[in-house]
């Protein structure tokens, strides 16, 4: 049986053949040293400091890129072990610049895109299996040294012009949650913070009116119960750096000072927080600052 097409059936098939050929074509040349030098550069322009490992060709128009490094002039160094970055087709045939990116980092991956839109950028991600222990720069950024697996998803896309119109959600969780140390910002001092075991810590929330509002932002643990109340931070192109306040509470289980060598600490602890502390036990807090780096006042 023979197939019969007409002319422009033909010639669509001539074209879609062209562009197979032609996308093949580009993969399997991909200058990879070039790409290398590129990224460097515009990486460098940006105040970063952008080391590579091996490049190679990912998706249909794409790059793949591991043994990955970056540092920032603050000396925040952020490894990755595979990042794979295609470029999104569609988007593209409407005049949009998009990137779909798969990234290997702190033992877990991370998955969505980016988007460049005329009325600001769009970004998604999907996070499974990320090791907070792992992750220094949160490390540095929080002066805390957290543990546990985040999971879950963000989406956020910003109105440059007209932030009120800016929308997003988050819905993230952190399994098996604990806080091994470090020092927590308090009325212009810092407070030595113990080992803790925090549990589960779940974060949803909103944007609107150009605000990201949790509507639960919680962690239920053996030693301690957080809760926040009416927190939020003002979104900006430079999340890091977005200011952010609200209310917050904290409760101590009684069985977290029995345990070794906690008894004697107590009457410290207590005296620091001595402003804080509610008639039910508990202690309020007043957070502010930034994302990156959370502050809190004493007292609600």
């Amino acid at each position: 049986m023979s197939l019969k097409l007409t002319v422009g059936q033909r010639r669509l098939g001539y074209g879609l053949f062209a562009l197979a050929a032609f996308v093949f074509a580009l993969r399997q040349t991909l200058p990879a040293e070039e790409v290398r030098e590129r990224l460097t550069m515009e990486a460098a322009t940006r105040g970063w400091q952008l080391s590579i490992g091996q490049v190679g060709p990912a998706g249909l128009v794409g790059v793949s890129m591991r043994n990955i490094l970056v540092e920032s002039r603050e000396g925040v160094r952020l490894p990755l072990e595979r990042l794979d970055a295609t470029v999104r087709l569609l988007p593209l045939v409407l005049g949009r610049r998009g990137v779909a990116y798969d990234a290997w980092l702190f033992g877990g991956r991370v998955r969505g895109f980016f988007e460049d839109r005329k009325s600001g950028p769009q970004f998604a991600a999907a996070v499974s299996g990320v090791n907070l222990a792992q992750a220094t720069p949160l490390r540095r950024a929080t002066g805390m040294d957290l543990a546990g697996v985040l999971e879950g998803s963000l989406a956020l896309a910003l109105d440059v012009k007209e932030p009120a119109k800016s929308s997003g959600r988050v819905d993230l969780r952190v399994k098996e949650a604990a806080l091994n140390g470090g020092e927590l910002p308090v009325m212009g001092g810092a407070l030595t913070l113990p080992k803790v075991s925090i549990g589960q810590v779940t974060a949803e929330g909103g944007v609107k009116d150009g605000k990201l509002t949790f509507d639960r932002l919680e962690a239920k643990g053996a030693d301690l119960e957080a809760t926040t109340d009416g927190l939020y931070l003002v979104v900006q192109p430079r999340l890091l750096f977005a200011p952010i306040f609200g209310k917050a509470r904290l409760k101590v289980a009684e069985s977290f000072w029995v345990k070794s060598g906690m008894a004697a600490r107590r009457p410290l602890f207590e005296a620091a927080l001595a402003q804080a502390r509610g008639k039910d036990g508990s202690y309020g807090f007043q957070i502010f600052g930034t994302l990156s780096q959370p502050q809190a006042n004493m007292g609600l």
